[in-house]
Order: structure tokens, then C-alpha cells, then sequence
């Protein structure tokens, strides 16, 4: 009996794999170096969950103020602090921060963008 010897074997399929695989590790090592370290992405989700809440807790000053915004208007951390909209902001270090919302009316809507200031980051045009 005559044996087809033209098909993959055991050998040409384990080296295939290994060459995928090396790609694919390479592959994901330059992505995470394009889109920064797995750790800073974890970091950047606390930053802005902290913009997030302050932004919130903006929107409740204004709300309860009956503040009219004609343009841009400036509220800091300090003025909500001060009238209980919002609580100490620490980052994943636990290191205080403070920030401020800049409202702006576009179309008779408040546009709401919050920046914060802690010691390892700090805010685009902040």
C-alpha cells in the first residue's frame, strides 16, 4: 500500500501554530504600546469617572441655583464642596484632587466639561 505524502502533517501544522502564536505576541505588545500600558488604562478610567462627578455635581448646583449660563460660566471644586454637591475627590492613590466645570449654552444646552488637577494627572487644558 502506497501512502498520499501532498497533505499537512503533525510537523508543518505545529510550526504554522508557533508562527501564529509569535505573531500574535507581537501583535499585542505593539498595541498596547500604541494605546499606552494596561495599568495607565485602568488609571485613566478613575481620572475620568472623578471629571464625571464633578461634572454631575455641576449639574446640580446649576439646577438648584437656578443659575442661567449666557455663554460660559465657571463653577471649582471648592464652590461645590462648599454647598454639599460634592464629596472629597481622591484618585486610585488615594491623593486628593480638585478641579472645576466650565458650562457652556450651545443651542439653549448646557454643555457640561469637567477638568481635575491630582498630583500624577492632570487634565487636557486644564
Amino acid at each position: 500500500m502506497k501512502l498520499n505524502n501532498k497533505g499537512w502533517g503533525t510537523m508543518e501544522m505545529m510550526l504554522l501554530v508557533g508562527g501564529l502564536l509569535i505573531a500574535l505576541l507581537v501583535a499585542i505588545f505593539f498595541i498596547s504600546k500604541l494605546y499606552g500600558s494596561f495599568n495607565n488604562t485602568i488609571g485613566s478610567k478613575n481620572y475620568f469617572d472623578l471629571e464625571t462627578k464633578l461634572e454631575s455635581a455641576a449639574k446640580e448646583y446649576i439646577r438648584d441655583n437656578d443659575i442661567q449660563i449666557d455663554g460660559e460660566f465657571r463653577v471649582s471644586y471648592e464652590t461645590l464642596k462648599e454647598n454639599n454637591k460634592i464629596d472629597n475627590l481622591y484618585d486610585q492613590n488615594n491623593e486628593s484632587c480638585t478641579g472645576y466645570v466650565i458650562i457652556t449654552r450651545v443651542d439653549n444646552i448646557n454643555n457640561y466639561q469637567g477638568y481635575i488637577s491630582c498630583p500624577n494627572y492632570i487634565s487636557n487644558n486644564y
